[in-house]
């Protein structure tokens, strides 16, 4: 659903509204004074990919619809698929042609589509909502399929830079400000801006980024309750890279409400953690330590006393887990005993929510002996680095969406990592200086940059 817009939220990041005019300028990505908090290309992973896509869909005069083929994902100006191949109807019309995806059915005319003569073959339009359709701005014969009825994919589960699967991130042409000239993210141009410039140029990018986040915790916090979102999205960022998915979903089996019923005993709640999460082992290691061994008969006993209070929960398997190339340190059952410990400190819940952070994350210890993520005895559950990045991903903007303004003092620094250093190659080249992105808003432009181009394909266009 569509919400309205906290106009508050807007004002706090006035120079997000420079990068937007300067990228974006023919682009409306929240109408009316309305938000959702997904983007088209959530929807486009969502149609591209068999395993998100519903299996019954239906054009929007009720004729059923089979996907043959969604079409090859378009990196280049133009429709988003091309070559998409749909049968139709009872009888299974096979038609052919290309597939533009939009959040709202007005989005066609409001991207220029009717005029512009690279969308003449679509013939499928494919947006999240069901709305009324003016058949005369769409070429003859396209067919319109609404995802928002039938679709049971949790869209805040999409990863959406992992898709297109297998696309090169081939040479997009980009433009820097104040440049008459384009270049490829293989050729590095020397900046005609001054560092200053620059700096500015980024954090701007920087509040786009962060003005985004705080809106779409707004909306979520208005759909689920505050204390269940900042739940969720600390679980998330405790999946890291890989496990994001699975430890959304884990927190939704087990909602803050029904785990409340432990109170402070974290133990308990780390026992049921596991037990629902599918990491609790069925046996203990033949080289585990007599303390590791210990330790998990205790998790099993607790977990065997709590195990019938969960018997309509449908538990996530190991399978949904992903260990490759894992540091034991970042180890989800080591995740789950900080987890666990945010619960029952009240991380969560109380007057002060969410507004302990780093402090309060910094009490969690681990202080057991569970062998199976080789990290026996170690004291620090979570590294500085990602505790900073959960401060400034999770809890700053949370702070933000309810009002308070002092969140955007003192930003922690976002750690060096693939994204800022890859778009910051792209645009400065391999010999620049570190100090043009040296603030924590410069840091998100360049992770806000990477979104908008690098991951698109999208040019800069001026």
């Amino acid at each position: 659903m569509l919400y309205e817009t906290p106009i508050a939220v807007d004002q706090l990041f006035p120079g997000a509204a420079d990068y937007r005019r300067l990228f974006f300028e023919n682009e409306v990505c929240e109408r009316a004074g309305h938000y959702f908090p997904y983007t088209e290309r959530h929807l486009q992973a969502l149609w591209f990919d068999d395993s998100l896509r519903a299996k019954e869909l239906k054009t929007l005069c009720g004729e059923p619809v089979v996907v043959k083929s969604p079409g090859r994902w378009n990196l280049e100006a133009g429709p988003d698929f091309l070559g998409a191949v749909l049968l139709v109807g009872d009888e299974q019309r096979r038609i052919a042609g290309d597939a533009e995806i939009h959040i709202v059915s007005a989005d066609w005319k409001n991207h220029g589509h009717p005029t512009d003569p690279r969308y003449e073959n679509v013939r499928f339009h494919i947006t999240w909502f069901s709305e009324p359709i003016d058949k005369s701005l769409f070429p003859p014969g396209t067919l319109h399929i609404s995802l928002s009825d039938i679709s049971t994919t949790d869209l805040e589960s999409i990863d959406v830079t992992a898709y297109p699967y297998q696309e090169p991130r081939a040479s997009k042409p980009f433009l820097m400000p104040g440049r008459g000239q384009s270049f490829h993210l293989s050729v590095f141009p020397t900046i005609g801006n001054g560092p200053d410039e620059i700096l500015q140029w980024l954090e701007n990018a920087g509040q786009e980024r962060l003005r985004q986040k705080t809106q779409r915790l707004a909306w979520l916090m208005k759909e689920r309750g505050e204390a269940q979102v900042l739940y969720e999205e600390t679980a998330v960022a405790l999946g890291y890279k890989r496990n994001k998915a699975p430890f959304r979903k884990l927190t939704q089996i087990l909602p803050l409400s029904a785990l409340a019923q432990y109170g402070s005993d974290w133990e308990t709640i780390y026992a049921v953690l596991l037990g629902i999460s599918g990491l609790l082992p069925r046996q203990p290691g033949t080289k585990w330590s007599a303390e590791s061994k210990a330790y998990f008969r205790s998790l099993w006993d607790c977990w065997w006393r709590e195990e019938h209070k969960w018997e309509e929960a449908v538990p996530c398997v190991r399978e949904d887990w992903d260990f490759s190339g894992l540091r034991p340190l970042n180890h989800p059952v080591r995740r789950l005993c900080a987890l666990a410990q945010y619960i029952a400190f009240g991380l969560f819940s109380g007057e002060a929510l969410g507004t302990r952070s780093v402090a309060m994350q910094r009490r969690c210890f681990w202080s057991t002996h569970v062998g199976w993520t080789g990290t026996e005895n170690k004291a620090e559950l979570i590294g500085k680095g990602r505790l900073q990045a959960m401060d400034l991903n999770v809890f700053v903007p949370y702070r933000l969406a309810k009002g308070d303004s002092f969140a955007l003092d003192n930003l922690p620094v976002e750690p060096m990592n693939s994204v800022i250093k890859e778009t910051a190659y792209a645009l400065f080249g391999p010999d620049h200086s570190p100090k043009l992105y040296r603030t924590a808003l410069a840091r998100q432009g360049l992770i806000q940059i990477f979104t908008d181009f690098i991951l698109t394909g999208n040019p800069m266009n001026f």
